[in-house]
């Protein structure tokens, strides 16, 4: 298929003078970056002046014309091996490694396998650079095992692995989602002669996937080696991650490092930024600096939730001695100089005693607001009421929710519907509708919870205004629960069984 003209007749020894000449058009081709068709044109009209002279090609021919086709991506290397063969011409080392290459773009492992067998009967032992190429093969398939398989086997034959072998293995491993394995390898790496100062950026790749991949050990030693080492500053995202595998892992102070980084960066906190590191001083029992980062946050402007408060009220759990210990550790802050208590840590010992029956401890800590420094907000007073629901006190209650409001402290939909439920849990319930008048006056919606307790208070006293609560209350989108409808079922027939008990027999 070879049928260009020479361009002139050659007077000295035609093989050398065509070799060189091929070897100034790759050159020529590297340095212009000319276009992968242009390379092979030339070269194949050189191959055929060479051709055409009867003149037989050599070694250094095919390996330039091999080299041609390799910046093509045209995989011909079995066949220009046989066409040298055939000629008796040995394929060199240098042809298998270019041939090699050329396959590994392409990730054929079939061809290489063929190049590698014919390597191995000319006598050719595997060298640092084949098992490179070899690896870059499998880099381009993904065959992570293999090339893990494979790089063992070099160390085996004391065969030193390259910079470039270890990037090539490290990259697959990053991508297939395998950062511990991208981890250990990097460890290595790093203590070659070869690596350089730019490479220290892989630690960043290895801990963007460690963290996705939610694997704690090797997300913290490649924070330690990308961030507080090399300075790499990360993205949100990354420090995110970070964070919820530091709150999960009860390590505080890798939850605190990512806080003071992205407030280095300049980015605006939220909620979901400390809320790990709560979770991380809560799960070490450090109730003290779980109290300090809700008054950090207040200052920044983020106002404590429940939600960012559920790590330490699930470590106080039913432990009563453990709640106690913690108003301790408030009562500690409100003293020292350079503390203040936040309202959010007040509300929740509260709501604790609250949640374990501790009536009395719960009301005399809200006693206690203006020595522990704080001013009761409307999470305080609901916290409150559920203590006197609990212990059914509508009087406590009640005259807790006025001196609140009398305060000024604003009452939210969920402390109308605890005052709903307070006063349903009193024989005489029926400042519980003057709640809910309240409530659709300022366009509230009740919680779902004081209605059920209505209506069941409605039903137990066969109210006939029963049916006006369950349509209000299907008015709000709540439906009546299978549960409900058995204890409403109940009421009736124990009503009836009641009536026919009264009802005096007839004597004929």
């Amino acid at each position: 298929c070879l049928r260009f003209t020479p361009c002139r007749n050659y007077t000295t020894n035609l093989l050398a003078e065509i070799n060189m000449k091929m070897f100034r058009v790759l050159d020529d081709s590297a340095a212009r970056n000319l276009g992968s068709r242009t390379t092979v044109t030339h070269i194949l009209r050189l191959a055929q002046e060479l051709r055409q002279s009867g003149e037989a090609f050599d070694s250094e021919t095919y390996e330039h014309i091999i080299s041609a086709y390799s910046k093509a991506d045209h995989d011909i290397s079995l066949e220009l091996a046989d066409q040298m063969e055939s000629q008796g011409i040995t394929p060199s080392r240098t042809f298998y490694h270019k041939a090699l290459q050329l396959a590994a773009k392409s990730g054929n492992s079939t061809t290489q396998a063929h190049l590698l067998h014919r390597m191995e009967i000319h006598g050719y032992k595997p060298t640092s650079k084949t098992y490179h190429l070899m690896l870059a093969c499998m880099r381009e398939s993904l065959e992570l095992e293999r090339a893990l398989d494979t790089f063992d086997l070099m160390k085996t034959q004391k065969i030193v692995p390259g910079l470039l072998t270890y990037l090539s293995i490290i990259d697959m491993a990053v991508q297939l989602r395998q950062p511990e394995i991208a981890s250990d390898l990097l460890q290595e790496a790093e203590k070659l002669s070869t690596f350089r100062v730019k490479d220290n950026f892989l630690y960043m790749h290895v801990l963007r996937s460690a963290s996705y991949e939610g694997q704690y050990q090797t997300t913290k030693r490649n924070w330690t080696k990308a961030v507080s080492e090399h300075g790499f500053k990360p993205d949100e995202g990354v420090c995110l991650h970070v964070l919820t595998l530091a709150g999960k892992n009860g390590d505080p102070e890798l939850a605190a490092d990512v806080i003071r980084l992205l407030g280095e960066e300049g980015y605006t906190f939220r909620e979901c930024h400390f809320s790990p590191l709560i979770e991380a001083f809560a799960s070490t029992g450090d109730i003290a600096s779980t109290f300090k980062v809700f008054t950090a946050m207040r200052k920044l402007g983020i106002v404590p939730t429940k939600k960012a408060a559920l790590p330490i009220a699930r470590k106080l759990g039913a432990d009563v001695n453990a709640i106690r210990r913690a108003r301790d550790v408030l009562e500690g802050l409100a003293k020292a100089k350079d503390q203040e208590v936040d309202i959010s840590a007040f509300n929740l010992i509260i709501h604790s005693f609250a949640y374990n029956r501790q009536y009395d401890e719960a009301f005399a800590t809200y006693a206690r607001a203006k020595e522990f420094g704080v001013k009761p907000d409307t999470e305080t007073l609901d916290a409150t009421l559920d203590a006197c629901i609990h212990c059914r006190d509508a009087d406590l209650g009640t005259t807790i929710y006025r001196e609140e409001l009398s305060r000024g402290v604003k009452a939210s939909s969920t402390t109308l519907s605890k005052m709903v439920t307070l006063m349903c849990t009193q024989k005489d319930f029926e400042d519980a509708f003057k709640y809910l008048e309240k409530m659709k006056k300022l366009k509230m919606t009740p919680m779902r919870g004081c209605y059920f307790k209505l209506v069941k208070v409605l039903s137990a006293a066969n109210d006939p205004r029963l049916d006006m609560a369950i349509k209000d209350m299907e008015a709000f989108g709540y439906n009546v629960s299978n549960h409900m409808q058995e204890y409403m079922d109940t009421k009736e027939e124990e009503r009836n069984q009641e009536e026919e008990q009264s009802t005096p027999l007839i004597s004929l």
